[in-house]
């Protein structure tokens, strides 16, 4: 079942959206749901950490740099210079470019090289963060959300990303659990993820209905997104070796979308819940020509 969830995984996606069109929104207690579904997610990916202190030496001081530019200078030079064209765009990309990286993107980059030390730290990094830039950023530069307190944004943040992490601990030096968990998340994942793909588009359906040029431009603008930041992580620090290539590459363009769905879908106007609904559609398919462009450098450089 777990290898048919891993394989499936965008087709399971998919035909959870399209469920999410038929079926009438469970209610207003959908956009939690989706937060205890992303709670999940962490905590069972919490169990892939491995800490090592020789690691985090090594590789603190490239990890904190990436860090800072990827996800604090670029979302505020982007929201700077898309604001002179459109501030919806504007906000919406600057949202997405704030979001922390993915759970999903160590074992991601573990798929294209054996050293995925960088995108843990990285991980770990831009998740701490995004605690304090998302509640900082979000009422600063959207005049859609002036009603939301950074307090609300910090403890809904805590309880998506802190909280899973500390409460797995007591658990991790549980052989019978660790294995289990390991073993399961994939399914574990897929499943999440699916649910929360489904209830968002449940809620935001009749927007989908009646703006299909608009879900059409999302999608567009997106993936350009994505492809961008892949390559901004891959070109960003010169004279690198491929393997921190791959790190910062697959760090800058694979994040937490299903962060950003919770907290649209609870704080945000409904037009950025379905913006990043679209954005986790080209998130899968961006990955896509990534991969198979890695693929093809370490091939052709023989590294």
């Amino acid at each position: 079942m777990k290898r048919f969830a891993g394989k499936y995984f965008s087709f399971i996606l998919l035909l959870a959206g399209i469920i999410g069109l038929i079926i009438p929104y469970p209610g207003d207690y959908a956009p939690y749901f989706i937060l205890l579904l992303l709670f999940t997610i962490i905590f069972a990916s919490s169990f892939r950490f491995k800490f090592n202190k020789e690691i985090i030496f090594n590789n603190s001081r490239k990890a904190i740099i990436f860090t800072f530019l990827r996800f604090i200078i670029i979302p505020l030079i982007s929201y700077y210079l898309i604001s002179f064209i459109s501030e919806f765009y504007a906000f919406a990309l600057f949202f997405l470019l704030i979001i922390p990286s993915a759970v999903a993107a160590p074992p991601v980059t573990a798929l294209l090289t054996k050293n995925i030390n960088l995108s843990l730290l990285i991980l770990i990094l831009s998740s701490i963060i995004s605690v304090i830039t998302i509640p900082l950023f979000i009422p600063l530069f959207s005049d859609n959300v002036s009603d939301v307190h950074p307090q609300k944004l910090f403890i809904t943040l805590f309880f998506a990303i802190i909280l899973p992490f500390m409460l797995h601990l007591p658990f991790r030096k549980n052989e019978k659990i660790n294995t289990l968990i390991n073993n399961n998340l994939s399914l574990i994942t897929v499943f999440c993820v699916s649910m929360i793909m489904l209830l968002a588009i449940s809620g935001n359906k009749q927007f989908v209905f009646d703006n299909p040029d608009s879900v059409l431009i999302f999608g567009i603008i997106s993936l350009v997104l994505f492809l961008g930041l892949y390559t901004f992580g891959w070109f960003i620090i010169p004279k690198q070796s491929y393997s921190n290539r791959v790190n910062y590459s697959i760090s800058s363009g694979l994040n937490n979308i299903g962060l950003a769905i919770s907290l649209s879908a609870i704080y945000l106007p409904p037009i950025l819940t379905v913006f990043c609904i679209v954005a986790q559609i080209t998130w899968i398919i961006s990955l896509i020509p990534v991969r198979l462009a890695i693929t093809k450098i370490y091939s052709s450089k023989n590294f």
